[in-house]
């Protein structure tokens, strides 16, 4: 026997979705489909989205996220025939592979910064306000 969802589970759920929903048009805008929509930070810091005239916590979009990622990943296993979790594995290495890039450039960038200081003998600041 199921127990019958509570009218704030509901709530907290209908919340969730049309956070996702925000969230999947708004990545799909940043790739060109449909428009921007405004999100700002309220002083409470919960996010006010435009295109739902709602506010949402942090939780409900991170919430939503996961949802949204849930059924990418599961309607991609069905799709290939493979379990969730080779396609999980997949994109977490993917994303470790990223993160190890992000940390080489910024690395990277020290040491130009630092030989930069060290042929100014003194910091970037001086050597482009010498510039100008």
């Amino acid at each position: 026997m199921s127990v019958p969802s509570s009218p704030d589970r509901r709530s907290r759920r209908l919340t969730e979705l049309r956070a996702g929903m925000s969230v999947l048009t708004s990545a799909a805008a940043d790739l060109g489909v449909g428009g921007h929509s405004d999100v700002r930070v309220l002083p409470d810091g919960r996010l006010w989205l435009d295109e739902l005239d709602m506010a949402v916590s942090a939780a409900d979009v991170y919430q939503a996220a996961r949802g949204l990622v849930a059924a990418q990943l599961d309607a991609i296993a069905q799709v290939s025939g493979r379990p969730v979790e080779d396609h999980a594995l997949a994109r977490l290495v993917t994303l470790q592979t990223n993160e190890v890039m992000v940390g080489l450039e910024d690395a990277a960038d020290d040491v130009i910064v630092d030989a930069v200081d060290d042929t100014f003998d003194g910091s970037i600041d001086d050597a482009i306000d010498d510039a100008a």
